[in-house]
């Protein structure tokens, strides 16, 4: 599988998710596991005492941080229950010194504190979090914040909060898109062997790309935390996409609350349009979905097919919890069907339906069928336990219905009409 889509310019940025050694609190850095990944610092363990502890020294940077992955969330959103305490010892006398302690990823705000050192000796912080967030993945440290200074320091005992498992992922990568080659220009994406791709010149914003493919082959997705900032590509002069009627991408999400799809027209003035979930389709969570937006709908706002600019994922004010994965995101000439889309793995018939629609597999089991109204909420459960099931349409208003397929090891998810 080879891949078609390279990032060529990367912007740098604070949003440094996702990276290095996992471990759970409380931290005492007495297992091998809790080594922090640091960013312009240096990061050992130490003994201090006979006692094992962290030694971070910073690099001189304004924002010279040692972060560690959380292997479980840790939950701050109870405030009774998210002062996180820990102490820290200064390795020579420094005078007074400002750090930080932050937490992002997970489905909250980023959140952080600021605290201060003075002396030789070691001492006991405690900083309350406050209301209003959620559950975090990773733990930043800022050694010297927001200044050139250089300073050592031992940290011990890490504790607070409420672990909590992390959520749900996505258990392997979306289907292989099945537009015909000369219909199709690729924006991201590995699979489908498109050779019209649109190369991005620069990136804005943070992201994290994950390979979701369990074998050996290499199936790229864009994971984006929306709590910590949007992410997009662009080029420094225009594309003109006047050729194409439709844009088109898949995403996963366990608890995703807002969605994006932002094009960016640059006619002298730079001018954003977006399509938004749920505003304009229900969220469908735990499994691939697939999104189809007309292109005249950001017409019909405004933007200029000529006059194509940049892309962005992301939310009202990149503030909304909740991760949501990204793959194949393409313009394309023609709307796909949902057999063309689902590569055959599945017939829906007939789509649009007025008495019922039948759902076959020829070589999956079709264990469940969970049914959802455009609102989304659930209308119908079948549990057939066989490659060919029916849905009865005849109490149901005629409108758009998302049907959750389940089958072996995964989940499906096609668009019904009913008329």
């Amino acid at each position: 599988m080879k891949l078609i889509m390279k990032t060529y310019v990367l912007m740098p940025i604070l949003c440094l998710g996702f990276l290095g050694y996992s471990q759970t609190y409380p931290i005492d850095f007495s297992d091998p596991l809790d080594v922090m990944n640091c960013f312009d610092c240096t990061f050992s363990i130490t003994t201090d005492n006979g006692n094992d502890v962290a030694s971070i020294t910073g690099g001189g940077l304004p924002f010279d941080t040692a972060q560690l992955n959380l292997a479980q969330n840790l939950n701050l959103s109870d405030d009774n229950n998210n002062t996180i305490t820990f102490r820290v010892k200064p390795a020579a006398d420094y005078g007074t010194r400002t750090h930080l302690l932050k937490f992002e990823g997970g489905t909250g705000p980023v959140t952080e504190l600021q605290f201060t050192t003075s002396g030789t000796s070691w001492q006991n912080i405690s900083l309350n979090f406050g209301p209003g967030l959620g559950n975090y993945n990773l733990m930043v440290l800022f050694t010297d914040f927001n200044n050139a200074l250089v300073g050592t320091y031992l940290f011990d005992d890490f504790a607070g909060g409420t672990n909590v498992p992390p959520p749900p992922t996505p258990n392997g990568p979306p289907p292989t898109p099945t537009a015909p080659n000369t219909d199709v220009l690729m924006i991201y994406g590995d699979t489908g062997n498109y050779t019209n791709i649109w190369v991005p010149e620069y990136e804005f914003g943070g992201n994290t790309i994950v390979d979701l493919d369990p074998t050996a082959v290499v199936n790229n997705a864009i994971k984006m935390n929306f709590s910590c900032c949007g992410w997009g590509q662009g080029r420094n002069s225009v594309t003109d996409i006047s050729a194409y009627n439709y844009v088109q991408f898949d995403y996963w999400t366990a608890a995703a609350t807002q969605l994006r799809f932002i094009l960016i027209e640059n006619d002298g003035t730079v001018n954003e349009f977006f399509y938004e979930l749920p505003a304009q389709q229900p969220f469908v969570v735990e499994s691939w979905t697939h999104v189809q937006i007309p292109l005249s709908f950001f017409t019909n706002l405004g933007f200029s097919k000529d006059k194509f600019f940049q892309y962005k994922l992301g939310t009202v004010s990149d503030l909304f919890p909740g991760i949501i994965y990204f793959d194949n995101i393409y313009f394309t000439m023609n709307l796909l069907s949902v057999d063309e889309y689902q590569l055959s793995q599945f017939k829906v018939f007939p789509n649009p339906s007025n008495s019922e629609w039948a759902i076959e597999s020829d070589n999956l089991n079709i264990s469940k069928i969970e049914l959802y109204s455009v609102l989304g909420k659930q209308v119908q459960i079948l549990t057939p336990n066989s490659n060919k099931v029916k849905i009865d349409t005849s109490n149901l208003v005629n409108g758009l219905y998302f049907a959750k397929i389940f089958s072996d090891d995964k989940v499906n998810t096609v668009k019904l009409i009913k008329n």
